[in-house]
């Protein structure tokens, strides 16, 4: 299960209702624009005005001409009343941006905003539209400089919202307009899988959405019954979808986890990575105990995914992710990126290092064979379970990486990417699904198991099977 890329931002722009209340900042977004007080400005913004800017070094020029530390080299624009709504949200959405550290680009390819507060502070942003970097300078109503500097940059093609402002300020300059990003190209509709004997998909089952509003679903695992647990881990929380249809909220403040697994005794077992915990929920109660938090006196990488086996031992991922959105924790302790195993009497091995980041696992109803999927080395490798939880026989299954994996009652092996894919125990292809958000991870639910539920990005697909699956 992989870091979570999720464009948060792009409603901002297409389609925006103007009541529409800004993103709430994470963290990390609060402290990258100057913390709470910096974030109170931004909320006050109530009108804009838009500037060509050229480079320049602001501690020598009249700071009346210069938006964040950018000489203003054009006429100012004063921009609709939307435009501040626009703005706002562009500086509190997460995900959005990525850090470039360039130093101008010429006379031309800079665009600054300037807004007013409504208590009478100042908000003030310029942009390199060519190498992508932001800077941004607020100023409380006291005079006071709660930030000035280069924060991120926001050369993003599907969710660019400062350059889409640009061009919308700007709509004759021709070096501008050539910045403004292209519309995404739509995605394909889902397409029904090939028809074919081997197919484990129903005859002329459709791929269905049933469920959304996620900022990035991941690691579903199914109940005896056949109801669907999976998690939302930038939201930090897991959430339940029934077998009669209904969407319900399980636990909040989990850790964030990622991973889950239901164990033959119905505990539900969860790869928790903001503590790096691996953690065991009573789903009565929704209490938690933390099985495992560290290896050898180290603290684990972050628990990605996990398997419980039918002998009450249990199998977890432990690549690393640097989730720098919430951590508080040093750098990668751990040697090796590997696979761990419980036993049922509790006691904590490591049983495979030799990946580049391992991320799915998965094994079959019988508990002899195990799967592991290196995302990053592009394979995902098969072994055999031993009597002790050992695994020996490594060997490559496919030539595939995966976010997720599952298998069904006749052994054949599911694995995640643009959709999904499904091989035979011999690794050869069966079946391509295509999944418009692309897969992160899938689990086989409902009353009789013969739905597989497709965790992607912010939905929940499901479609029907020919075969069933634990």
């Amino acid at each position: 299960m992989r870091r979570a890329f999720a464009l948060t931002l792009s409603f901002a722009f297409v389609g925006l209702a103007l009541a529409a209340a800004p993103p709430e900042p994470s963290a990390a977004v609060v402290k990258q624009v100057g913390g709470e007080k910096a974030v109170a400005l931004i909320r006050g913004i109530r009108s804009v005005e838009a500037f060509h800017v050229d480079s320049s070094d602001g501690s020598k020029t009249d700071p009346s001409e210069v938006v964040a530390h950018r000489l203003i080299v054009g006429k100012a624009i004063a921009l609709p009343k939307e435009s501040a709504a626009k703005l706002t949200a562009a500086l509190l959405a997460d995900d959005t941006y990525f850090k470039n550290d360039s130093k101008g680009t010429g006379k031309g390819t800079g665009v600054g905003f300037r807004a007013k507060t409504a208590d009478g502070g100042l908000v003030e942003v310029s942009c390199c539209l060519g190498k992508g970097n932001t800077h941004l300078r607020i100023v409380d109503a006291a005079g006071k400089v709660l930030i000035s500097g280069d924060v991120r940059g926001f050369r993003n093609a599907e969710a660019a919202p400062l350059r889409i402002l640009a061009a919308e300020a700007f709509p004759d300059d021709p070096v501008i307009q050539a910045f403004k990003p292209k519309p995404a190209a739509e995605k394909p509709p889902a397409k029904a899988p090939p028809e074919n004997p081997k197919s484990p998909f129903a005859p002329g089952a459709k791929l269905e959405k049933v469920a959304d509003g996620f900022k990035f679903s991941e690691g579903p695992t199914a109940d005896k019954d056949g109801n669907v647990y999976f998690s939302d881990q930038p939201n930090d929380r897991m959430m339940i979808y029934s077998v009669d249809g209904k969407l319900s909220t399980f636990v909040e403040k989990c850790g964030r986890a990622n991973g889950l697994c239901f164990d033959a005794a119905g505990k539900l077992w969860a790869c928790s990575d903001e503590k790096n915990e691996l953690r065991k929920y009573d789903v009565a109660t929704k209490e938690f105990t933390v099985v495992v938090k560290d290896y050898m006196g180290k603290l684990l990488n972050g628990p990605n995914d996990v398997w419980a086996a039918p002998n009450g031992g249990v199998y977890f991922t432990d690549p690393f992710y640097n989730r720098t959105a919430y951590w508080k924790r040093g750098p990668e302790e751990q040697d090796k990126r590997g696979v761990y195993y419980v036993s049922p009497k509790g006691v904590l091995s490591r049983v495979a290092d030799d990946f580049v980041q391992p991320n799915g696992v998965v094994g079959t109803a019988d508990g002899k064979t195990l799967y592991v999927a290196d995302i990053r080395g592009k394979r995902t490798f098969a072994f055999d379970i031993q009597a002790d939880g050992t695994l020996a026989n490594r060997r490559v299954f496919c030539n595939v990486g995966s976010d997720g994996l599952t298998v069904d009652d006749e052994g054949n092996v599911y694995v995640t990417g643009g959709g999904v894919s499904v091989y035979d125990k011999a690794g050869k292809k069966l079946a391509d699904l295509a999944v418009p958000e692309g897969a992160s991870n899938m689990c086989f639910g409902g009353k009789d198991r013969k739905t597989l539920f497709i965790t992607a990005q912010k939905g929940l697909y499901a479609i029907s099977m020919r075969v069933a699956g634990g």
